[in-house]
């Protein structure tokens, strides 16, 4: 069956990993001291690198559910022995879903060569798990960087309640985009969510290995390198 759309995973296939620990890090830190809540930097890092062990913890034990930016943030305060009013958290939340705006993160090597050869030619969406920015904040960021235009779809699991490989991600990409498993080929950096999750639909499941890991027992349908080698992929099986 013809190739109709291709789907994109976004950290480390489009966009570079930013670093926003120490924003929101600092923030909460100075907003407890001013509120009287005497906790070291030290003590504010400590919560939040364990936060995401719980979400991680969690998100297993749950079948891949996402775990949202406020039950995280409510995870450090209670680790941190702090109540805060519920208008206070929203702040707190809002503050940390949008650190990445403040240093937005670089578009990789590729894919502005990539996006441009492909546009016209096929759907394109894109797949991502979210951490702490959410799926709407995800979008100013593309829209800054000058590529949402791109993409015909954009699912983040904050928006279906589940992260990758679960099922539904997959389903409400295919879904908006009108096109069958069969007619999509998923790009991601990662075997045990992009390539598994992927594979486990029908998709066809190009690994990008920039570091060129070796393969563990996931396998991919394809494995490139570089971004714009997907291009050469897309033209045989057209």
């Amino acid at each position: 069956m013809r190739i109709r759309a291709v789907t994109f995973d976004l950290w480390n296939t489009l966009i570079s990993e930013g670093e926003y620990v120490d924003l929101r890090v600092r923030y909460l830190h100075n907003l407890l001291l001013q509120r009287g809540y005497i906790r070291t930097y030290e003590d504010v890092y400590e919560a939040y690198n364990s936060s995401h062990e719980y979400a991680h913890r969690v998100t297993m034990e749950e079948n891949n559910r996402h775990v949202p930016a406020e039950e995280r943030i409510d995870y450090i305060l209670r680790r941190l022995n702090v109540k805060l009013t519920p208008e206070m958290m929203a702040t707190i939340t809002k503050r940390f879903e949008e650190a990445i705006l403040e240093k937005p993160p670089p578009l990789l090597d590729g894919v502005e060569e990539t996006l441009n050869s492909l546009k016209g030619r096929y759907l394109m969406g894109i797949i991502s798990d979210t951490g702490i920015t959410p799926g709407r904040v995800m979008r100013r960021l593309l829209k800054r960087l000058q590529i949402l235009e791109f993409f015909d779809s954009t699912v983040f699991s904050d928006e279906v309640g589940f992260n990758k490989p679960h099922r539904v991600i997959f389903e409400r990409a295919l879904k908006e985009l009108g096109v069958k498993p069969q007619e999509v080929i998923h790009v991601g950096d990662l075997l045990q969510t992009d390539i598994a999750g992927a594979k486990s639909m029908g998709i066809t499941a190009v690994w990008l290995n920039r570091d060129n890991t070796p393969q563990g027992p996931i396998k991919p349908d394809y494995e490139i390198t570089a971004l714009p080698q997907l291009i050469n992929i897309l033209n045989r099986t057209a």
